[in-house]
């Protein structure tokens, strides 16, 4: 019990840090841009609109709660409790995850795109070793598992895949790489992607979360097309409304068939 006590503060210590900087990037305290400047600089075809971003509030605090109960519950409940048995599950992955999102709001803010992406790959990397590591989306597991940890998780997992592609793509502008045609092939590219990851994620792992963020995030992408108004890229918003859809037959099907899902063990130091 001791080592999951000690990992427990230790996600929510690295969590409190990563929110910290997250708000003082928000302020402008620790960059030489702000987020929507830095965004509206490298802007892409996969750009989603403004109003997207607002559900870093609801990764924060989906994730300030499940710290919270994690650290709790680990000095009252004994071992065999649900989360006590997730914690080492995570182990030190989400710290190492926290902190690469720290540093990912300072070099972004920093006009360091290049590294920024690396730390981006860095986190997408970690939120894949734990969903692993929990079998995602696993219901079976029960109620506090599924609302407090997957769910939190999950959203994450969604957001960061989608950030990851964005990011990658502020990168090739920064250099230069992206324009004209290219930048519209690079963006149906990138946006099949997140299409086929959503589709696949929801269907075979039944995560209807990380669907809903993919779902959100296109939906983010359409409304930018629009804002923008640039007729080269409305074939995007036809490409987005049918990968809305696909994700969207993913999840009811998964909803339908939800109580048929099987529980799957968890994957230890996998």
């Amino acid at each position: 019990m001791q080592y999951i006590k000690q990992l427990a503060i230790l996600n929510a210590s690295t969590y409190i840090f990563a929110f910290v900087i997250s708000m003082l990037g928000q302020t402008g305290a620790i960059g030489n841009y702000t987020m929507a400047e830095i965004s509206a600089k490298y802007e892409s075809g996969i750009t989603p609109a403004s109003f997207t971003f607002s559900i870093w509030s609801i990764v924060y605090l989906s994730l300030f709660i499940m710290v919270v109960f994690h650290l709790i519950q680990a000095f009252r409940k004994n071992e065999n409790y649900i989360t006590n048995k997730e914690i080492p599950l995570l182990g030190v992955v989400f710290a190492v995850n926290q902190l690469a999102i720290s540093l990912w709001v300072y070099t972004w803010l920093n006009d360091m795109s290049g590294i920024s992406f690396a730390l981006l790959l860095i986190q997408l990397f970690t939120l894949y070793v734990i969903d692993r590591r929990l079998q995602m989306l696993n219901p079976k597991k029960g109620k506090i598992s599924l609302f407090i940890t997957q769910l939190s998780l999950s959203i994450y997992f969604g957001w960061i895949t989608i950030a990851t592609l964005a990011n990658f793509a502020a990168w090739l502008v920064s250099l230069g790489w992206l324009a004209g045609d290219m930048d519209l092939y690079l963006s149906y590219a990138l946006l099949s992607t997140a299409i086929v990851v959503g589709s696949v994620v929801v269907y075979f792992k039944h995560n209807i979360f990380f669907g809903l963020v993919i779902i959100w995030a296109i939906y983010g992408v359409i409304m930018k097309r629009f804002e923008v108004g640039n007729e080269f890229f409305y074939s995007l918003v036809y490409l987005g409304a049918f990968g809305i859809i696909i994700v969207l037959l993913a999840i009811i099907k998964t909803v339908l068939n939800y109580a048929d899902i099987k529980e799957k063990p968890y994957l230890k130091n996998k």
